[in-house]
């Protein structure tokens, strides 16, 4: 039954507004270590967000004082993978999961320096609690509860998309996002779905309300990790953009990539359509972030074009 409801989970849609929030450490923690000169070193860590709630991305940029052997980065208890930008800077993205229970989680960062002992820092980080929409349909109950004869399939399908969504690719960076077509987004992030009176899981995606036939485009570059047809989101296709970063585009009427295809930011990855279980044309994008369900609008307006520089307060 979890393995369905990741694959659910698929099923999603939302944005949100645009809210900065200052996030970072600009004195030195308790646990940071003395330099073995005698000025102090410490990790400069910097977090960028546009709100601290479920569904959110964290930008973690890191930049050490000295050359650096190793960096560690954790996020409460999930590992953050981090990648160096330039010379002693590093960066890193972690996601607050649209299940994310409000409280305090620190963010831990430790860097091993060519010489002498380690460094850390912390930064506290509160999340707050999020209010999502519900809404109530009335749908053919083929969309409500798949047959019993489709639960081997399902359970196959989540299992193979956990499996890909737990690989973190080092040899790729996430670069510049935007939006994967040009039209009105459609339904909120997070939103819980009542069919027919039944409660489901909420829903971990943005949905375009494109027309059947329009050109999707890949949101940021990256590597075509899957192309096929699945039972909740008919043809789909998922791009691994690096460091654990996921696209999952779904309900294509036509795909025009392949397995292990590298694709740049902008390229056509098939049209718009309403395969699987859709009960209207539209492109629904939902985003991975190693283990946690983002928000796609976070991931635009923290990753997008004109995001790039912009500097919290």
């Amino acid at each position: 039954m979890r393995a369905l409801a990741i694959a659910a989970a698929l099923v999603a849609a939302s944005f949100a507004v645009l809210v900065w929030a200052p996030l970072s450490a600009q004195a030195p923690s308790p646990l940071s270590a003395p330099a073995a000169s005698p000025v102090r070193a410490v990790l400069d860590v910097e977090v960028r967000s546009r709100a601290v709630k479920p569904g959110e991305v964290l930008v973690i940029d890191v930049r050490t004082p000295v050359a650096t052997r190793t960096i560690t980065a954790t996020l409460g208890d999930r590992p953050v993978p981090l990648w160096l930008v330039s010379t002693r800077s590093w960066r890193g993205l972690a996601g607050l999961d649209v299940e994310q229970a409000p409280g305090p989680l620190v963010l831990a960062v430790v860097a091993t320096p060519q010489h002498g002992p380690p460094l850390s820092r912390t930064v506290p980080i509160e999340v707050q609690r999020a209010t999502f929409a519900e809404r109530h349909l009335t749908v053919p109950p083929r969309f409500v509860d798949p047959p019993e004869s489709e639960r081997p399939r399902i359970e196959r399908e989540a299992v193979r998309l956990h499996a890909i969504y737990d690989a973190v690719s080092t040899d790729l960076d996430p670069g510049v996002f935007v939006a994967p077509v040009p039209h009105r987004r459609s339904s909120p992030f997070g939103s819980r779905s009542v069919f027919n009176g039944q409660a489901r899981d909420r829903h971990a995606g943005l949905d375009f309300a494109s027309p059947a036939g329009a050109i999707i485009r890949a949101p940021a570059a990256g590597r075509v990790v899957l192309v096929d047809p699945l039972y909740f989101t008919g043809n789909t296709v998922v791009i691994d953009h690096g460091r654990g970063l996921y696209s999952i585009l779904a309900h294509l009427q036509r795909t025009l990539v392949a397995d292990g295809q590298i694709v740049a930011r902008g390229d056509s990855l098939g049209t718009v359509g309403a395969t699987g279980r859709a009960t209207a044309a539209h492109l629904h994008w939902s985003v991975r972030l190693g283990s946690t369900r983002v928000d796609p609008a976070s991931v635009l307006d923290v990753l997008g074009a004109t995001s790039k520089g912009r500097k919290r307060p």
